[in-house]
């Protein structure tokens, strides 16, 4: 059973949030909070396993700081963030304090627990828009704004790798680092490539550097 509190300031969105993960027996909700105050009150009382949290909020009911208070507070709660804030610098100020996922309020539900249970098994989950924003993709895709936000997840062995493309090491390191084949490593590359829409081993660093696997 994984535990979850979801952190909105908005009324319909933690209820819209609560009927989604209701109809899963593997998620429990337990708690809410609709501001910092009720968020840093329960959050030692439900001890989440995840926290689905906006730190956007124009009334200032949260902000993007509480992400790093709450890393520091409850360090075994994981943070998947769904906020329609898509500002590249806070971007990857939430990335760079912790947070495991990020999405936009436009993705759907199946993005949604795709995202809850990528998570859990300690791997990254970010929908395409966000993608663009940590490779820094700055040209507009033809019909974006009908083009659906297709997510992006890799396994933890892939993560490993990434970070050790970050690194710096070679193909036969990363290959004698984790006792497997140089094909095998060759095949975790093309496929994590594939996932982030990638070309070059550049983009793959970038990505690295830019979720905090690796420091620039």
């Amino acid at each position: 059973m994984q535990k979850i509190l979801v952190a909105d300031s908005a009324y319909l969105v933690r209820e819209g949030l609560k009927t989604v993960l209701s109809g899963h027996p593997d998620l429990q909700v337990v708690g809410e909070a609709g501001n910092r105050k009720e968020l840093f009150r329960i959050l030692p009382l439900c001890e989440p396993d995840l926290l689905i949290f906006d730190y956007y909020d124009p009334a200032n009911s949260f902000s993007i700081e509480d992400v790093k208070t709450i890393v520091s507070v409850s360090p075994q709660t994981h943070i998947l963030i769904i906020s329609s804030w898509l500002d590249k610098e806070k971007v990857m100020q939430v990335l760079g304090y912790g947070a495991k996922g990020f999405l936009l309020k436009e993705c759907d539900e199946t993005e949604i627990l795709g995202a809850i249970h990528a998570i859990k098994k300690n791997e990254k989950f970010f929908c395409g828009k966000v993608l663009d924003i940590i490779l820094e993709r700055h040209t507009e895709r033809k019909g974006e704004e009908t083009a659906p936000c297709e997510p992006a997840n890799l396994t933890q062995r892939e993560t490993e790798i990434v970070r050790m493309m970050g690194e710096g090491a070679s193909t036969s390191d990363i290959a004698e680092g984790l006792s497997l084949s140089v094909h095998t490593v060759y095949t975790h590359r093309k496929n994590i490539m594939r996932k982030l829409g990638v070309k070059t081993a550049s983009e793959v660093i970038l990505y690295a550097i830019n979720t905090s696997l690796v420091k620039a």
